[in-house]
């Protein structure tokens, strides 16, 4: 495979991972956070939170705030589920009960950039708050937030209380992992116990922390970085308690507190939370589309496969199947129109003596009618549809090519009515059959493509890696819109195909098994030139003359070309022989004048937020925040 070839085909990989990886490139954000200060005032904040021995958090949080006027639903909490001294850990917060003023209120559960903020939108859309005091009560718990000792260790804080060391029953220095001392306790809980994006200013604020085991060192700042201090920090037991006053919007109260229990296991993922819009936030998930994507795409190939017939044998040939022409021959072997069909058509025209081609300038040549009527009784059905089209079927008729609109129309015209004739004449001689429930296959493809499509941009699925799937099945069913799929060959048609694909062989092939013997049959090399370059190989076949006669492949007699076969580059590039390429090119400039045209034409008819220094403040988990809506 050429290097380009091998481009082109790593060019709808590279688009697919491009498709799935964009959200880790695109985060989104705007870089930092946006100064908007609520007008709802938070008067009281009390907070009372119970962490078990399983490191699960239990927290009823008492919001009373002050409405200004009757113009809001309600209020609006939200969780940062991931933990930034952690890329690993997802802490979701499980809502128990939300209440305003004593009683059960409507609210919605969300999840907003791409799964690491869980929001609880509380209110009711259809009803405005009254002005004046209101009390919000939100029950949530969240697993996982005892970490090991050693996390946050590093940071500064403005103020510490309760007893020195690593904890109350663990006085001396324990061993890190590393194996080097370390005056870490065997757990800490390192929260933000006000969350650090409340566009509200918070008047006061009162947190209780009860600990599943005797509490050691409490460090605290209000604050982003080292900050200030907590008001009335106090420790007992295995409870701590602390109090703020006259916080700013965003402002975190972060405390970091060691305790005397083993650290409990916490769930992690083995990919951080900017993968999560990729891989979601389960192992087992990434596993079930793993597994989805190897049985689409076995479906794909094995489907893809049944709609493609088994060849046959191809016996070696040295002569076309009796009564067809090249175009009928290349489709029989490979059920496609051959791009350079026209081409071969005339030059097999020429060949027989019906019609003269002769080159007048470098992108014009005539194609002159030299045979009477009669002549035309046994040619087959497609060159005398193309014969038909150029009014070439009467001694002295002529048709110029050029690159003019009227003579490119002309030949686009002849290229249709070529491809019709000989999907006909394979049709109606029983050479092939319609196959339409192979089209099936098609439908397929283009639905996993746009279900694809939808994926990569998440309408409708969670997270991106749910393209895979569908994209295995559409790269491995992409070649069910080749030409054939759709029309099977009979048995008769089987058999010619066998003989056509033989004959190919003879041509294309450079064995000692496919000799031809030139020698004795030179005038049988220009009688194959319109099969070899209706196949696409007129330079090999022309190769094959020469390295097996020792003398350049001659230019036939029915071919007028200006450049004589010495000065030739050979067919279709090879080196000696006759230039074809001439031909080609003033059918296809031809051709690129009308379809220039054509555009043309159309045209003009349509035109009408992060921790400061190394402080510890709003450093730990439990980040989000919250406002009025």
């Amino acid at each position: 495979m050429t290097a380009g070839r091998m481009l082109k085909a790593l060019i709808p990989l590279i688009l697919i991972a491009v498709g799935v990886l964009w959200p880790v490139v695109f985060t989104g954000g705007s870089g930092g956070p946006t100064a908007v200060e609520d007008p709802v005032v938070i008067t009281d904040y009390d907070v009372d939170m119970a962490v078990d021995p399983a490191g699960r958090l239990t927290a009823v949080e008492t919001i009373t705030t002050e409405f200004p006027g009757s113009d809001r639903h309600g209020i609006f909490r939200y969780w940062d589920v991931a933990n930034q001294n952690d890329p690993g850990l997802r802490q979701k917060p499980e809502v128990v009960s939300i209440e305003l003023d004593g009683e059960p209120v409507p609210y919605q559960m969300l999840w907003e950039d791409g799964g690491r903020f869980r929001v609880a939108k509380i209110g009711d859309p259809d009803r405005y708050l009254a002005w004046g005091s209101h009390v919000f009560e939100i029950r949530y718990t969240i697993a996982g937030v005892l970490d090991p000792g050693s996390v946050g260790a590093d940071r500064q804080f403005a103020g510490s209380a309760g007893a020195d060391g690593p904890s109350p029953s663990g006085p001396g220095p324990t061993v890190s992992p590393a194996g080097s001392d370390s005056t870490a306790p065997p757990s800490v809980f390192f929260w933000n116990v006000i969350a650090p994006a409340w566009n509200n200013r918070i008047e006061r604020a009162d947190i209780t922390v009860t600990l599943p085991g005797e509490v050691g060192t409490v460090q605290c700042s209000v604050g982003s970085g080292v900050g200030r201090e907590c008001d009335d920090l106090t420790v007992a037991g295995a409870s701590l308690r602390l109090r703020a006053e006259s916080l700013p919007p965003r402002t975190p109260v972060t405390v970091r507190a060691g305790v005397d229990v083993p650290t409990p296991p916490q769930a992690h993922l083995p990919w951080p939370q900017a993968w999560d819009r990729v891989l979601g936030q389960s192992i087992a998930g990434v596993i079930w589309v793993g597994a989805l994507t190897v049985l689409l795409g076995a479906l794909a190939l094995l489907w893809f496969r049944s709609v493609l017939e088994k060849p046959p044998g191809f016996p070696l040939q040295y002569a076309p199947p009796p009564g067809l022409g090249p175009v009928q021959a290349e489709y029989l072997r490979t059920e496609s129109v051959p791009r350079q069909g026209l081409t071969a058509t005339l030059f097999h025209l020429a060949e027989r003596g019906l019609v003269a081609l002769k080159q007048k300038s470098d992108k014009h040549w005539t194609v002159t009618g030299i045979a009477e009527p009669g002549a035309w009784a046994d040619v087959d059905p497609v060159s005398i549809a193309v014969a038909s089209t150029l009014k070439v079927m009467n001694p002295g008729s002529d048709f110029e090519a050029k690159k003019t609109v009227k003579s490119g129309e002309k030949l686009t015209r002849a290229k249709t009515d070529m491809t019709a004739a000989v999907e006909k004449w394979a049709l109606d001689s029983g050479l092939l059959v319609a196959r339409k429930k192979e089209l099936w296959l098609r439908a397929a493809n283009a639905g996993s493509f746009v279900l694809m499509v939808c994926a990569f941009f998440r309408w409708g699925f969670p997270v991106t890696m749910w393209a895979l799937p569908f994209a295995a099945f559409f790269v491995l069913s992409a070649g069910s819109w080749r030409d054939g799929v759709g029309t099977r060959r009979t048995r008769a048609g089987r058999e010619l195909w066998s003989r056509v694909g033989g004959f190919h062989r003879m041509l294309a092939t450079d064995s000692a098994e496919s000799r031809f013997d030139f020698a004795a049959r030179k005038d049988l090399y220009t009688a194959y030139i319109p099969f070899a370059v209706a196949a696409g190989v007129a330079a090999l076949w022309a190769k094959k003359y020469q390295a097996y006669t020792g003398t350049a492949a001659p230019q036939p007699d029915w071919y007028h070309s200006s450049t004589h076969s010495s000065r030739g580059s050979g067919i279709g590039g090879g080196s000696g022989g006759a230039d074809f390429d001439s031909f080609e090119s003033a059918l296809s400039s031809s051709i690129g004048a009308y379809t220039a045209s054509q555009t043309s034409s159309s045209s003009s008819s349509s035109g009408g937020g992060s921790s400061s220094s190394s402080g510890g403040g709003g450093g730990g988990g439990g980040g989000g925040g919250g406002g009025s809506w």
